[in-house]
């Protein structure tokens, strides 16, 4: 859910608020003749608000655990789209996690005006109360009871597998424990959104938090809760935080694995940081020296 894009929004806003307005949309005529002067009359009812967007699926293509919704032509065959079969293993196999068994929905937009007008639209999206992003992960109560359902969100746009690593990273820890921790998901997510040759380095994220200041809290990001409170800042101490704990000590990863075991069975087997500093006495150090002796991952 990172990386909000710039969206050109002002025009799709300004048809929406003539609407609004009493008779905006309304065919002003001249009457034919003078009526009579009414005593009372009933108010004008305001004109009904446009119809929802829909979602696509007038074609559907499986691929592993996922099923594609889409209204175009799309080639199963695609490397971009393969590639994407081998990311439940590599969860499964760096997390010490079981495969998820539930099918994840996605509901891939051809445009992004297409997807914005279906998740944002101020009275008729989806998902108006959530904060715009370019791709979304969200599960959903299924109708009929039992798991919820796994559904992703995206458009055809320049970050297509980058987004689509990420929110089906989300997909698939949900699909196998009782919670994620807000940063913990974030950061997976970020950690998993790279191809494998990148081993989990963000290059944009590394340079950033090598410029610094570096001041991590870790404390701080366990108590967000809301999708609003993740902005840029957050995102990249979340991915540095998985990063070091995956990739930097042996006593940190197997932190790490411990608590996503906890999460199998507890939705809320309390906070990582004490645990973390049992194990490695002082993580501000650890972090600050894990990211400064990390190499940049190689352009292809």
């Amino acid at each position: 859910m990172p990386f909000p894009p710039h969206r050109p929004r002002a025009l799709a806003a300004l048809v929406l608020g003539l609407c609004a307005l009493p008779g905006g949309c309304e065919t002003v005529r001249p009457p034919a003749a003078p009526e009579p002067v009414a005593r009372s009359a009933e108010p004008v009812p305001p004109p009904a608000p446009p119809p929802p967007a829909a979602a696509p699926g007038r074609h559907a293509t499986r691929l592993g655990p996922y099923v594609f919704y889409h209204d175009f032509d799309l080639d199963r065959d695609d490397p971009l789209l393969t590639a994407l079969e081998a990311l439940p293993d590599q969860v499964s196999r760096e997390l010490r996690l079981p495969p998820a068994n539930a099918v994840i929905q996605v509901f891939l937009f051809d445009t992004q005006d297409r997807y914005e007008k279906y998740m944002f639209a101020e009275k008729t999206g989806r998902y108006r109360h959530l904060p715009s992003r370019r791709a979304y992960f969200i599960t959903e109560p299924r109708a009929g009871g039992g798991a919820d359902e796994l559904k992703v969100f995206t458009w055809m746009g320049d970050h297509l597998r980058t987004d689509l690593r990420h929110e089906l990273t989300h997909a698939l820890l949900n699909g196998v424990l009782k919670n994620v921790p807000l940063w913990l998901d974030e950061g997976l997510a970020g950690y998993f959104e790279l191809p494998p040759s990148h081993d989990g380095v963000n290059g944009q994220h590394l340079d950033t938090l090598r410029r610094g200041p570096l001041h991590p809290d870790l404390a701080r990001l366990e108590r967000l809760e809301q999708v609003a409170q993740m902005q840029k800042p957050e995102y990249r101490e979340a991915w540095a935080w998985v990063h070091y704990m995956l990739r930097g000590d042996p006593a940190a990863r197997a932190v790490l694995l411990d608590y996503l075991q906890a999460l199998r069975v507890k939705s809320n087997p309390g906070p990582l940081l004490p645990r973390l500093r049992d194990a490695v006495g002082d993580p501000d150090a650890a972090l600050a020296d894990h990211l400064s002796r990390l190499e940049f991952p190689r352009r292809k």
